[in-house]
């Protein structure tokens, strides 16, 4: 029997949830110890590591890798997530704990990685090449983010021929002394675009040094990806009014023939 199947003998006090028995009485601490250890060897089965590459103290760790084995680890039986965010991203030799370097996951996480780690198995079975994945990263000094709704700034220069794909975006900052105001929202798009690719409506609002994803938006209007634009990024309405932090943007896109 598979640990997940033991969900399905999980017993209740009072409540009816099919599959799960229902005793209609309370239960035993001996009861109620087998239902917390079933729900946490669930738990474990997710986060435990088994079958991820160990942690080796001589591997050169990257975030941005695209190599699995260089952006997770198991470690203490737990799956770790390299995340940090220096220049270089890379690191070495730094015992997996939640902190600067490395963060807590599950299977979950692993996942989006071993589907294009498959794709690119299987290109390589066949006569379609996989798209190569590139990353950019620019900062923005605070005097230009005041200025960035008038005069957006390019992230990646674009081809005829070609759109930009954006795969996913790391917004990050280490805060001064000013908060920017009124107009926060950052937006990324094609220049030319009027329909954004990814955005927020209060990426500038951060208060203490920040590190967050942009959220990519399912949108279907003709004009959202423009052959051969540049990705470039802008705030959203007008310029911010006060502010004083450079802000760094991380990109990972791939190009597409048109």
């Amino acid at each position: 029997m598979s640990v997940l199947s033991e969900l399905d003998s999980i017993v209740l006090r009072k409540v009816s949830n099919p599959p799960l028995t229902t005793k209609n009485s309370e239960l035993t601490f001996t009861e109620w110890d087998e239902q917390s250890i079933k729900v946490y060897d669930v738990i474990q089965s997710i986060v435990s590591g088994e079958n991820v590459t160990a942690y080796d103290a001589s591997t050169v760790y990257d975030m941005f890798d695209t190599d699995i084995t260089k952006k997770f680890a198991s470690y203490n039986s737990r799956i770790w997530k390299a995340i940090y965010v220096g220049s270089p991203s890379t690191f070495s030799g730094q015992t997996p704990e939640e902190g600067v370097y490395w963060t807590q996951v599950t299977l979950a996480e692993l996942i989006p990685n071993i589907i294009e780690l498959a794709r690119f198995s299987d290109g390589l079975k066949s006569d379609t090449i996989p798209a190569q994945i590139y990353s950019k990263s620019i900062t923005i000094p605070s005097a230009d983010v005041l200025q960035l709704n008038s005069t957006p700034k390019t992230i990646v220069s674009g081809t005829s021929g070609k759109i930009i794909v954006l795969v996913s975006a790391i917004f990050r900052a280490t805060y001064n002394s000013a908060t920017y105001a009124t107009n926060l929202g950052l937006l990324l798009r094609h220049s030319g675009s009027s329909t954004p690719i990814s955005g927020n409506s209060n990426k500038l609002g951060f208060t203490s040094n920040t590190i967050n994803q942009f959220t990519l938006r399912d949108v279907t209007n003709s004009d959202q990806f423009i052959d051969g634009a540049d990705l470039e990024v802008s705030v959203d309405s007008g310029d911010p009014t006060t502010g004083d932090s450079d802000i760094t943007i991380d990109v990972k896109y791939y190009e597409l023939d048109v």
